[in-house]
């Protein structure tokens, strides 16, 4: 492709997680005309960005997604408010109490699932005019020159190219994009890996959202939004060295909460029930250049 034909797009965003589908439908209206290439279905429940796990937006974010208007399809589908934050550190007396109306907002935090988010993007993205969505793809290669960038893609068994002013790499930490622009990175393995359920305890979370630094890590427990009326769920994340996550993996509930409890202590109440759990690594990935 020589530097004289005009590009395909404005704009191509490669991954149609959070931050992709964030970036499309914040710059849907603009009239830039904008690709978005993902691996999977845009429907598909398994897209990494829209699993299981809960996100905690802070109030600019929320401010972000209003001003998108985004917020009030989130809100309906389950948000719940941080209205305090309770800190905490093991084995040590004192705490650092935290409440929105010192800040004078209405909340300091939201708790939502990054499946509900997903949901709202997907859906906003499927009528925006200007947005095409490039998916199921896989990109194969990336070549640059002064004036566009040129992405080739596999779909549905055939190969395209498709190029752009620019070129915005979304497609997570293992991004392709990256390693395909040369682009080095920092990675630091923590040693740590978070364990993440839902869990129910046997009073009301009043809105309060629970950190406790232990000597294996920090736990944190968000109040959850319930589907089934209830206002006693939170959302716990629980860091853990690497060889004691396969050990809390493996206990039965009820150990599981025995444990727990043991190790968070009970100013959140007794804990009554556990969903299904998860484990994640944890470590730090740091790009040495963001723009190029």
């Amino acid at each position: 492709m020589t530097d004289n034909k005009l590009p395909d797009y404005d704009l191509i965003i490669v991954g149609g997680g959070m931050v992709g589908a964030s970036l499309a439908c914040a710059l849907g209206s603009s009239g830039l005309r904008i690709a978005v290439i993902e691996a999977r279905p845009f429907e598909s429940e398994q897209q990494p960005s829209f699993d299981a796990r809960t996100v905690a937006l802070a109030y600019g974010s929320k401010q972000i997604f209003s001003a998108m208007g985004l917020w009030s399809a989130i809100e309906q589908l389950g948000v719940t408010p941080i209205k305090h934050i309770h800190v905490s550190d093991r084995g040590h007396a004192g705490s650092t109490h935290l409440h929105h109306q010192e800040h004078q907002v209405d909340a300091l935090g939201y708790v939502v699932e990054t499946r509900v988010i997903g949901r709202v993007l997907n859906e906003t993205l499927s009528r925006l005019e200007h947005v095409e969505l490039v998916c199921p793809a896989q990109v194969k290669n990336i070549t640059f020159s002064p004036a566009m960038a040129t992405v080739d893609i596999e779909q549905d068994g055939q190969q395209r190219s498709l190029s752009a002013k620019l070129l915005v790499a979304a497609d997570g930490g293992n991004s392709l994009v990256r390693d395909l622009s040369g682009i080095k990175t920092i990675n630091l393995d923590y040693g740590q890996s978070a364990v993440i359920a839902n869990v129910a305890t046997d009073r009301p979370h009043r809105h309060i959202a629970y950190e406790r630094f232990t000597d294996t890590g920090p736990m944190a427990l968000l109040p959850a939004h319930d589907t089934q009326g209830g206002d006693n769920l939170f959302a716990l994340v629980w860091t853990v060295q690497h060889k004691q996550a396969d050990k809390i993996m493996a206990l039965e509930d009820a150990a599981f909460m025995s444990q727990l409890q043991q190790r968070f202590g009970d100013r959140a109440g007794r804990f009554v029930k556990v969903g299904t759990r998860h484990v994640y690594p944890l470590s730090l990935l740091q790009s040495r250049e963001h723009v190029r």
